[in-house]
């Protein structure tokens, strides 16, 4: 026999004495008891063939398990994130010292450090793949985020719905929808981490590893649908037109903001002033449906409340979110089919090879932050904040009887109309009785003359 044939022998061997000391567990589980194990046995130093041998029988990941060959390309991405997390986190310092508030900004941030941390986590795994609880980490950093970034499309999505059918939009069966959608999403996240941890972190039986990869399988069925949600929702918007209702209803919209332009910044103080004009208005206006800004929404507005929406045509709005979603949902197949295959690391496909992982968890998702930073998202789906309490508890005098001072022109247009219409129907016969007293008194007085 030769040294590699003694080799494979002598780590056989060994692991089939831990496996026979534990009960014969299915093969690839409990890796982190076996390292504990290892270690015990032949101490801080664990061979490398017992390493590759107990690697090549794990579960294929995607991406697969880090190497050294993984240190230059995820030290890249983390730059490149952390870049990133720094821009979306200086939009929204800008944004914030001039009271425009869109917190999204600051949850991208928050997710550009989970992917940048994720990777440096990557390259010091590479370093000592035994290491499994930061392998642990590194993979649940790597996942969740993704699903973090449909999670903000969707918002987008929804807020080009209510701007396109605003009473649809801000009905409350509506918005239980979608919270129960977002509710329903943190339980898939967290089936997602158990069913993917615990077959690592403890020795289970074949049937309990079994049902743990069906559940992993399931989850990835719900993020690949979850990451469709937000198309979905623009179909609707865009292939059901606005009700009557939608047309008539007036919105509030941010009229304050005059570009979409990657270097512009709105005025500081105008989301508050602009708060402030609603302190005279009626009641009407003080709870008019909060909405994005249209694309030509200076169009017969006044102060701010208009019904003038138009067309859908925030043409660049919908690419960002349509181009978005077809990067994560190339991600989510991915990984689907990584995860479908159920191979073990010495058989992985090619799409378990960490150039695929590099390319929609790394390049893909870097265009999508670009687009958000270099369109301007923080304008473009910009909603006006729910004015102060004390501007919405006013109660106007005479609010029921008196109309606003404040009309729109579309307003005294149609009471032109209705006017014109009341006079053109007025007959001869209907102004004669207004004469007949006159005529009356001067017959009367001709005849005592």
């Amino acid at each position: 026999m030769s040294n590699q044939d003694w080799t494979d022998a002598a780590v056989g061997g060994f692991m089939n004495l831990l496996s026979a000391v534990n009960n014969s567990p299915a093969p690839g589980t409990g890796i982190n008891v076996l390292v504990k194990q290892a270690h015990n046995l032949m101490g801080p130093q664990i061979p490398e063939a017992l390493i590759q041998f107990t690697i090549s029988e794990q579960i294929n990941l995607f991406g697969s398990y880090p190497t050294s060959k993984d240190v230059v390309p995820s030290a890249i991405f983390a730059a490149v994130f952390i870049i990133l997390s720094i821009g979306h986190a200086a939009i929204f310092t800008i944004n914030y010292s001039r009271g425009h508030y869109f917190w999204l900004s600051l949850g991208w941030a928050f997710y550009c450090v989970m992917r940048w941390i994720a990777w440096i986590l990557r390259i010091t795994w590479s370093k000592d793949i035994t290491n499994t609880e930061m392998g642990i980490a590194d993979e649940v950093l790597l996942v969740l985020p993704s699903i973090l970034l449909i999670s903000g499309n969707l918002i987008l999505a929804q807020r080009i719905f209510t701007w396109r059918h605003p009473v649809g939009g801000s009905r409350k069966t509506f918005w239980a929808v979608m919270i129960a959608l977002y509710v329903v999403v943190c339980a898939v996240i967290a089936m997602t981490i158990v069913a993917s941890v615990v077959p690592y972190l403890y020795l289970i039986s074949e049937h309990a590893f079994s049902a743990y990869k069906k559940v992993v399988e399931a989850s990835s069925i719900l993020i690949i649908l979850y990451t469709l949600t937000a198309m979905a929702l623009l179909s609707l918007a865009y292939f059901f037109k606005p009700t009557e209702k939608d047309e008539n209803l007036y919105t509030f919209q941010p009229w304050w903001i005059n570009s979409f332009s990657p270097l512009y910044f709105v005025k500081k103080g105008a989301a508050a002033e602009a708060a402030d004009t609603f302190m005279k208005r009626n009641h009407n206006h003080r709870h008019a449906i909060r909405v994005i800004a249209a694309t030509h929404h200076h169009y017969n507005q006044v102060e701010g409340l208009s019904n003038e929406r138009g067309d859908l045509k925030h043409n660049y709005s919908l690419a960002i979110i349509v181009i978005s979603s077809v990067f994560l949902f190339v991600g989510a197949i991915c990984r689907a089919v990584a995860v479908f295959q159920g191979r073990t690391d010495a058989t992985r496909g090619p799409v378990c090879e960490p150039v695929a992982m590099y390319i929609c968890w790394g390049l893909l998702e870097v265009i999508i932050n670009v687009l958000y930073l270099v369109g301007r998202v923080d304008l473009r789906f910009y909603r006006p904040d729910v004015l102060p309490k004390a501007v919405r508890e006013i109660v106007t005098a005479n609010q029921s009887v008196e109309q606003s001072a404040v009309h729109s022109e579309a307003e005294e247009e149609e009471e032109e109309v209705m006017t014109k219409e009341k006079e053109s129907t007025v007959s001869p016969l209907d102004s004669a009785p207004e004469h007949e007293p006159s005529t009356a008194v001067q017959n009367k007085e001709d005849f005592k003359f």
